[in-house]
């Protein structure tokens, strides 16, 4: 099994950098597919998702008996813009209710890496090559495409911005793929301002969730970072409640937090990523808005290394 390669949060500054290719960064969930007579699906977690997705029916449009390719699962809107909405509908769907969901909502594989083929190992090679090897394993056809690929950086953050995507993805042209590993050969510009949060509480003072309160991990340390109260529907607060009601724990999971009587303190196993503006004066975060619940990655992913 391959870990997927990270990447560091860089800035606007990085599209200058030279020597480096540009992707768009698509708001998806990462996932490693094992191509050989069928197709497995494996995300940043470790888990399979395989049967989230029977319309993953592309086998045909990728040229070797085996291969081992990276890419993000995305669900296109109407304006063919990824949605990250109506990919959470896929993400939570039971095998009963997938067949009926990917007619719905069909999803996309958009490959931007290849780490093996025909039993070959691709990972040393440089950036360029493993581009060429996939473009020639690799067509696009329904349900997956190959992430588009320039130099012009200025160009596609236009087009990025224009159409309200999640960023620019930087990548050095001579970089080898690094399995697991956080490399600053791969650095991910954001267009809009989100962050991965852990999910430690909840108040319930006007509805069933009213607030999320959120942590992030200061080295070792979790630290209380602010709650979220919007950006959800009223439906998915009652199903996330309950979800929440089988973690509730007595004390809290950090250290030091604003004193507030009703907060429901849970395990901090959650991720739930937010849409922020800025840093307040306490280094909390200034105008959340709750985006998505992140089941593809780790708590300890949560880090102050990722605020922009």
């Amino acid at each position: 099994m391959y870990e997927p390669m990270l990447a560091f949060l860089g800035g606007r500054p990085d599209l200058d950098r030279s020597g480096y290719a540009f992707e768009p960064k698509l708001d998806g969930t990462r996932a490693v597919c094992y191509v050989n007579g069928g197709m497995k699906f494996i995300n940043r977690r470790g888990h399979e998702i395989s049967e989230r997705y029977p319309d993953f029916l592309f086998r045909d449009h990728v040229k070797a008996s085996s291969c081992v390719l990276d890419g993000e699962v995305v669900v296109y809107d109407k304006e063919g813009n990824p949605s990250f909405s109506l990919l959470q509908k896929r993400e939570q769907s039971k095998t009963g209710s997938a067949h009926f969901l990917s007619r719905q909502h069909p999803a996309t594989f958009v490959v931007f890496d290849i780490l093996e083929k025909d039993g070959k190992d691709l990972t040393s090679l440089k950036y360029t090559e493993r581009r060429r090897i996939l473009q020639e394993t690799v067509t696009d056809g329904k349900g997956i495409q190959v992430i588009v690929s320039t130099t012009d950086a200025h160009k596609l953050w236009s087009i990025v911005a224009q159409r309200k995507l999640e960023g620019v993805m930087a990548k050095r042209i001579d970089s080898h793929y690094e399995p697991g590993k956080r490399s600053e050969s791969w650095i991910k510009i954001k267009a809009l301002k989100t962050l991965d949060c852990v999910l430690i509480g909840f108040t319930s003072e006007k509805r069933s969730i009213s607030a999320l309160a959120l942590g992030l991990y200061f080295g070792p340390e979790l630290r209380y970072m602010g709650r979220v109260g919007t950006g959800f529907t009223e439906r998915y607060l009652e199903n996330l409640r309950k979800v929440l009601d089988t973690m509730v724990i007595e004390d809290p999971p950090v250290k030091s937090f604003p004193d507030h009587p009703i907060t429901t303190w849970v395990r901090p196993e959650l991720v739930a990523e937010v849409e922020y503006l800025m840093l307040t004066g306490d280094g909390h975060l200034r105008a959340p808005s709750f985006r998505r619940l992140r089941s593809d990655k780790d708590p300890k992913e949560c880090t102050s290394e990722t605020l922009g």
